[in-house]
């Protein structure tokens, strides 16, 4: 699965690219900001990878042009009851403080809250990340509760917040980026073919307002 919008591409985790991802994963920049800072093995890897690897879970390498330059996530889906988890990081320093972060943000989130209809989602952000406290705060997320025995905090985002809150910011993100949403899904996968159902399910007007091709 690959998902073009507002200027990004999101290519869902294939197995040739976890080893890049263990590296970031690893460097001490972002392993500061994780609640587990151990080393990363490739056993754990792979054991990580064959976890997160069907239709519960979806991590994406943000990619501008062919650069892949982060990680984005969308996971622990409960397709019954429409809630999951988020996460997210930027491991090339360069584009921490472009708006790269915010369009791969609202590029994901407005397809699985309005393609999939995930009504709420919850991030776990560790104490000492204030830019991510601060980034979540401008998406609409509210803090919920302490997590890790202290040293971190849950936040929640509801659908119906996330399209108020950002309403003025995917205003200016189609004036600028435009608003065509390119979802490439390959026949070959049991996981895309699964999503291809689901998208054929979609709200026509959810389709039409994300202005959706897909491939």
């Amino acid at each position: 699965m690959k998902i073009t919008r507002y200027g990004i591409t999101l290519e869902r985790l294939l197995p040739e690219q976890t080893e890049l991802v263990r590296e970031w994963r690893n460097d001490q920049k972002i392993s500061r900001f994780m609640f587990y800072k151990g080393e990363i093995t490739k056993e754990m890897q792979q054991e990580w990878f064959d976890s997160i690897d069907n239709e519960q879970n979806f991590f994406f390498l943000i990619h501008l042009k062919d650069t892949p330059v982060g990680l984005i996530n969308i996971s622990s889906i409960d397709w019954e009851n429409k809630t999951a988890y988020t996460g997210l990081y930027i491991y090339d320093d360069k584009f921490l403080a472009t708006d790269v972060p915010v369009m791969a943000s609202l590029a994901m989130l407005d397809v699985f809250f309005l393609l999939f209809d995930i009504q709420s989602v919850y991030a776990k952000v560790k104490g000492n990340n204030k830019a991510a406290h601060n980034y979540n705060s401008g998406l609409g997320f509210s803090r919920t509760k302490k997590i890790e025995y202290g040293l971190g905090y849950e936040y929640m985002l509801q659908k119906e917040i996330y399209l108020l809150k950002t309403k003025q910011l995917r205003n200016a993100a189609i004036r600028l980026k435009g608003n065509e949403t390119q979802i490439e899904l390959n026949s070959a996968t049991k996981i895309d073919e699964w999503l291809r159902k689901r998208l054929s399910a979609a709200r026509k007007e959810a389709l039409e307002s994300l202005e959706v091709q897909i491939s």
